[in-house]
């Protein structure tokens, strides 16, 4: 459920009933200019403009909202932080909490059903992080109780496409990848993977609040289902250029220039990578520099010794599982050539262990059959 839901506090501040805070542009334009400051990694500055709304809207659930994406953000991978996490759990339990006694007022009730989506998504979300598929699912039920009202309001209101797009998308490709869910996704309306990427498209072009999430999804997509890096390169060059200091989409932006052979402009990203000292960086910038000694250098001897440094790593569930995968694949490659093909066979079956790119998957499949 790779961000299911995205940060749907943003459809929150579209929503024609959302009276309040919509006839509040003082408001409105201190969470917009606080969104971008926080996606670009500048928080003191993101906080700054959160603290002028959530003094104005104490016992509004848009307050532990934005301070539940600011925990978030600044703990990434949030799960991985026991204090964090529970202090961003409580978080979005107090939003509900809140737009549950928003929701008892008729005239909010828009309003409200969009925090509890958005609170809801959050804790399905994390919560398949932590590997808790089964809770995930469920919390995703609660979510989607609410979301179908947000699914007839597509042609009334753009940013309605960003969670439609992610539903239609996911609705299929979640219980591919994860088979245990299939019985309970058989409660959830059926989706169409076609028509969600269609969505999110429009949802770039037509949107407002929610195009930057919007593309950033559509990126991971393009490279991990669809393998259509040159799609996947037109956003991830958008949102590197709009966020250079997003160390995510510097990470995504990275592997989509390699995926599309511009190696000369991926090499100075991959060094910033490395030069983090963050364990999820230094995976990736490992990863890729791996790849491209093997793969544009033809140099097996330097990548296979950094795909084995990788593998001493630990995965990241939420970042670096895939990549883990790959330099499995890419060791199996590389044994391929020097003729061990039963070592090979042993590693693309560990390979198989955490990869869920199409691409990866089929090429270790195929090598098995």
């Amino acid at each position: 459920m790779k961000q299911l839901f995205g940060i749907l506090l943003f459809l929150c501040f579209s929503a024609s009933s959302f009276a309040q805070l919509l006839n509040d542009n003082d408001s409105k334009q201190f969470i917009i200019k606080g969104l971008d400051k926080l996606y670009n990694y500048e928080f003191k500055e993101a906080d700054t403009y959160f603290k002028n709304v959530k003094v104005k809207y104490p016992k509004h659930p848009v307050t532990p909202l934005l301070s539940a994406l600011q925990v978030q953000w600044q703990n990434l991978p949030v799960e991985q932080n026991p204090k964090a996490f529970a202090q961003y759990l409580a978080l979005l339990e107090k939003c509900i909490t809140s737009a549950e006694i928003l929701l008892q007022d008729p005239s909010k009730k828009a309003e409200a059903i969009f925090f509890l989506t958005a609170s809801h998504g959050y804790i399905a979300l994390v919560l398949n992080y932590k590997k808790e598929q089964v809770k995930a699912a469920n919390e995703a039920r609660k979510a989607y109780v609410y979301l179908k009202d947000g699914k007839k309001l597509t042609e009334k209101n753009p940013e309605f496409l960003f969670t439609s797009g992610l539903y239609n998308f996911y609705r299929i490709q979640y219980p591919e990848t994860h088979p245990i869910v299939k019985p309970i996704m058989l409660f959830f309306e059926n989706g169409n993977k076609k028509l969600g990427m269609q969505q999110l498209e429009q949802c770039v072009q037509k949107s407002v609040f929610s195009r930057i999430e919007a593309a950033y999804y559509l990126t991971g997509l393009y490279i991990k289902y669809e393998s259509n890096y040159p799609k996947a390169l037109v956003y991830s060059n958008w949102l590197h250029e709009r966020y250079p200091n997003n160390l995510i989409y510097m990470m995504r932006h990275a592997e989509t220039l390699i995926m599309n052979g511009k190696i000369d402009d991926a090499l100075p990203i991959i060094q910033q990578l490395k030069r983090t000292n963050d364990k999820v960086y230094l995976l990736a910038g490992s990863l890729f520099e791996g790849i491209v000694n093997e793969k544009f250098k033809k140099n097996d001897k330097t990548a296979s010794e950094q795909y084995v440094n990788i593998l001493k790593m630990q995965p990241n569930d939420r970042y670096t599982n895939d990549y883990f995968a790959m330099a499995y694949a890419g060791l199996a490659r590389i044994s391929i050539r020097s003729g061990n093909k039963k070592r090979a066979e042993e590693l693309y079956r560990r390979c198989l262990e955490y990869a869920e790119y199409k691409s990866t998957v089929n090429e270790a499949n195929n090598f098995l059959k």
